[in-house]
């Protein structure tokens, strides 16, 4: 098992992704990518270099998709999008991007869409922007924009309590999931594994800080601790470089990847609740790309990750079959890349290319999914294909998870019975500040109820369906998923760890 940060060699299935048929046009994108080069964890920053690396990433789309290179240049793109800025400006609904409130994940982020809108003063020479920003005053004087033409990007965080956090982080919160990678703890493959490299990871003891990994901790079940911190210390820290050659980073890595493909496929159930994080992410790209499908925009959609959604994302479009190398660590910065295309008779189509870093010697290459022999699914496969192993709703999220987040309190039989009690004219704001009496029901009201219920459940349906409606008032959507046209779902019943 060789990890995809050390090597990644196009499979023969695999064709490069700079090119598109003369009869396919792209007409937008559904982009995951991987945050940057940050310290060792608990990690709350990004470094300076990882900020450029994104920065650089984002430069490369910007090229792809505006066709516009980093000195400002049109450059021949096959992928340009009609619709987006052809300076290169930002205008809000164009590009949707979307992360998760954790440090080191919005840094990246900010960084890539920095590269991708870098300052730009396109606006001082395009009537139409012009009139958007308003830098004429009614004296005559004329203000220039801060910071170069800084462009302000629009950016969708997400809090563990949003409705949409579970597109990008599905794995948080989520018992069922949890449960999952205890479980496979138990397994025979992971106490063989356990087992069998105990005396390698023993003798690390002296190549590694004691306080930080005391003896005890030295063995398979912390591989991805120890890979971490030799990974990023190798970059950043000279004198812990020094006593790691290649070959023990690379057998650390391998082990790594063994640790982390291990809760991220199941040979004998792809759909096993360890992929929950995957699968969720699957069905964003489902979601996202059928507005941009529907309403013409967003032409753009990135959302930034961790690496764990990535190995089970892997997992789940069966890449493993195209090439051991998706069995192992994706580099900093590494893009999933679904792109929207269009043909000539207006039929739509995608194509999924993933790009394994940030430097100009990491090349986008198109792959096969689903273990088929075309990097070009036809709209209908991609949908059918993809939704079988997706998370296609947060009520379908919240019963696969078992959570009970917040979010999930709407789809509780608590709440169903608090919304009925509302309908039968039950006052639950006054209830849950005792202010109301039984009394007070109307005949009907209180014998469609039943006899049985007391007060003091009226207190926690009143309770519990007010925090609701006062949580849904604060994460109402700025820039909301089209959902009248949107495809219809059959409803089912700490995150530092991974960045």
């Amino acid at each position: 098992m060789l990890s995809l940060l050390l090597l990644l060699a196009p499979s023969a299935l695999a064709v490069g992704a700079q090119s598109l048929d003369d009869k396919y046009s792209c007409v937008g994108t559904f982009i995951f990518g991987r945050h940057n080069d940050r310290v060792a964890k608990p990690a709350k920053y990004l470094t300076t270099y990882g900020a450029r690396q994104q920065e650089a990433s984002g430069a490369f789309y910007r090229q792809r998709y505006f066709g516009i290179d980093s000195d400002g240049n049109k450059t021949a793109s096959d992928f340009v999008i009609n619709g987006l800025d052809p300076q290169g400006y930002f205008v809000y609904g164009d590009t949707y991007a979307q992360c998760s409130g954790d440090t080191v994940i919005e840094y990246s982020q900010m960084s890539f869409l920095q590269g991708l809108y870098p300052p730009s003063t396109a606006v001082d020479s395009n009537e139409t922007l012009i009139e958007t920003q308003d830098s004429e005053l009614s004296n005559g004087s004329s203000v220039v924009a801060p910071l170069g033409g800084y462009q302000y990007v629009f950016m969708d965080v997400q809090q563990e309590t949003s409705d949409n956090y579970f597109w990008i982080k599905g794995d948080v919160n989520c018992p069922a999931s949890d449960d999952a990678i205890d479980a496979w703890s138990d397994s025979d493959y992971f106490k063989e594994m356990n087992s069998s490299t105990y005396d390698f990871y023993q003798s690390l003891a002296d190549l590694l800080p004691s306080k930080k990994f005391p003896k005890w901790k030295l063995n398979f079940g912390n591989a991805m601790s120890i890979n971490d911190f030799m990974f990023v210390n190798n970059i950043h820290d000279e004198e812990w470089a020094s006593k790691w050659n290649s070959s023990l980073l690379f057998q650390v890595a391998t082990l790594a990847d063994a640790a982390q493909w291990g809760i991220s496929y199941d040979s004998t159930n792809k759909l096993n609740n360890f992929t929950i994080g995957g699968q969720s992410l699957l069905g964003a790209s489902v979601e996202y790309l059928n507005t941009t499908k529907v309403e013409g925009s967003p032409y753009i959609n990135y959302f930034t990750g961790s690496y764990n959604t990535m190995y089970q994302i892997f997992a789940l479009l069966e890449l493993n079959k195209v090439s051991d190398n998706f069995t192992g660590m994706p580099g900093y910065g590494a893009t999933l890349v679904w792109d929207l295309l269009k043909d000539n008779s207006d039929e739509y189509y995608v194509q999924f290319s993933f790009k394994n870093g940030t430097k100009e010697n990491d090349e986008l290459v198109a792959y096969p999914l689903f273990g088929g022999n075309s990097t070009v699914l036809s709209w209908d496969d991609f949908v059918s294909k993809t939704e079988a192993v997706a998370i296609t709703s947060l009520k379908e999220w919240c019963g696969k998870c078992s959570s009970t987040s917040d979010q999930c309190t709407q789809f509780s039989s608590t709440y169903e019975e608090a919304s009925k009690a509302e309908d039968k004219g039950i006052n639950l704001k006054k209830l849950a500040n005792g202010d109301y009496h039984l009394n007070k029901l109307t005949n009907a009201g209180a014998g469609g109820i039943g006899a049985g219920v007391t007060i003091g459940v009226f207190l926690i349906l009143g309770a519990v369906f007010l925090a609701w409606k006062k949580l849904r008032s604060k994460n109402t959507p700025i820039l909301p998923i089209s959902r009248e046209h949107s495809i219809e779902h059959k409803d089912a019943g700490s995150s530092d760890a991974t960045i």
